[in-house]
């Protein structure tokens, strides 16, 4: 499964509303893949509450006859009077009344009768809960993943067929409020070493992003340790102006970590082959999970976080480094430094610059949801970095003082980052990312 996302665009109409046209990687309209297709379209909206998303359309498209040549049938349109949209809008403005950057994710099934195939999509659209009142009309881009047809499908109906994905509760997690969520951890282990500075800053100038990754795979439910076809770059599930700015100073054999409170989410999903209605379904194998945030706790726009002198709880630090693996960044002499964007990049590669600080949403999920999310999801993480600059990706660094008023000594520190023990698609590289982001030092 590839997956798409695109920034949106605002214009102004006499009824304005939400437009989606969808096409595929060559930018053709997916109704227009072969003379018999249709198109099925969920578009679930994120929420700022428990049930994470809610189903806002599911509709089926296909290309109008003869008489409306010119018109490709593949544009999906929500009315802003549309009763699921206002509800959805009405609950985040009373959770950020000045607005913030949410997403629309829309799962797509090209039904292709002459070939007897399927080409599933999925596409993340962000948008602002204010802006919105404007309308938007947005180009949707879709790469397609092919599979076989098992029998005919047509538009749903009374005795319609169709594909839907429903999130399965029982191996997923959602918290009830704002929990801690570790965004730097920092391990100064050894007795020879020097005075180590680690911090984050978040700043104002840029949107940041709380990003949203997604795996694939098949029956991933019912193995140990499953395949994961897994993506996580440009995709928001939050964004705002947000700043936030947090330090730690640590002398030998001394830990401690820096949080924030936000609400992640860890869904594990299904997809399914309906007949007539969500009441007769059967699964397809194929799973999906999907990790992001939809929530930050905020005083303004200041993100609220703090730092500790420890590690994070013990429960969320072991099925954290059961899902990475310790790669080495660089040396530190005394009085060097490295920005974050350069530890990770020399630890995991340059392209996982671009996934930002890796929130250990996986990892927490492990050690929070009471057994039902399983331990092969520690190595999932969600990103999150700025969304639009030409700035750095990552935000904050990691100085060795070396010896300071009597603690530590004059030596060098080699830096070790951990990163997640599976391979992300992000953008154009494959690539290890980190998780934690975890460091240890000596």
């Amino acid at each position: 499964m590839i997956v798409a996302s695109l920034p949106v665009l605002a214009y102004m109409q006499r009824n304005p509303g939400v437009e989606f046209v969808l096409v595929d990687e060559r930018n053709r309209p997916l109704t227009e893949i072969s003379g018999n297709v249709e198109v099925q379209v969920q578009v679930d909206a994120l929420m700022p509450t428990e049930e994470v998303y809610e189903t806002i359309v599911y509709v089926t498209l296909k290309k109008p006859g003869y008489l409306r040549f010119w018109d490709s049938g593949n544009a999906l349109k929500i009315p802003l009077s549309d009763g699921k949209l206002r509800g959805m809008l009405s609950k985040w403005r009373k959770e950020y009344p000045k607005g913030i950057g949410s997403a629309f994710v829309i799962s797509t099934w090209v039904v292709d009768h002459e070939a007897g195939k399927v080409y599933r999509g999925f596409a993340v659209v962000n948008y602002n809960t204010e802006e919105i009142e404007k309308g938007f009309k947005k180009v949707v881009k879709f790469n397609l993943s092919e599979g076989d047809l098992p029998g005919n499908v047509s538009t749903q109906g009374s005795s319609g067929r169709f594909y839907y994905w429903k999130t399965d509760w029982g191996l997923s997690w959602v918290p009830s409020d704002y929990v801690r969520v570790p965004v730097l951890i920092v391990n100064n282990k050894h007795s020879r070493s020097g005075i180590v500075n680690a911090w984050v800053d978040i700043v104002h100038d840029y949107i940041t992003g709380f990003g949203l990754t997604v795996a694939y795979g098949y029956k991933i439910s019912e193995k140990e340790t499953p395949r994961l076809d897994i993506y996580g770059d440009d995709f928001y599930s939050i964004s705002n102006r947000f700043y936030f700015t947090e330090g730690l100073l640590l002398g030998p054999e001394q830990r401690g970590h820096i949080y924030i409170y936000a609400k992640p989410y860890h869904l594990h999903q299904r997809e399914y082959y309906c007949t007539a209605s969500l009441e007769n379904c059967v699964p397809t194998g194929n799973e999906r999970i999907q990790e992001g945030f939809n929530g930050v706790k905020t005083e303004g726009d200041r993100i609220v976080g703090g730092s500790a002198d420890d590690l994070p709880d013990p429960g969320i630090m072991e099925p954290l480094l059961s899902g990475t693996q310790m790669s080495y960044a660089t040396t530190l002499g005394v009085n060097d430094s490295e920005p974050l964007f350069r530890l990770i990049s020399d630890a995991s590669g340059s392209c996982s610059v671009d996934f930002g600080i890796g929130a250990p949403v996986g990892a927490l999920a492990v050690a929070l949801s009471g057994g039902a999310v399983p331990p092969w999801a520690a190595g999932l993480s969600a990103g999150i970095h700025y969304a639009s600059s030409t700035s750095f990706e990552v935000y904050g660094g990691m100085q060795n003082y070396g010896e300071w008023s009597g603690t530590g000594e004059n030596v060098p520190e080699s830096i070790y980052m951990g990163v997640s023990r599976y391979t992300y698609h992000v953008g154009a590289c494959d690539t290890k990312v980190p998780v934690g982001i975890y460091i240890e030092a000596g």
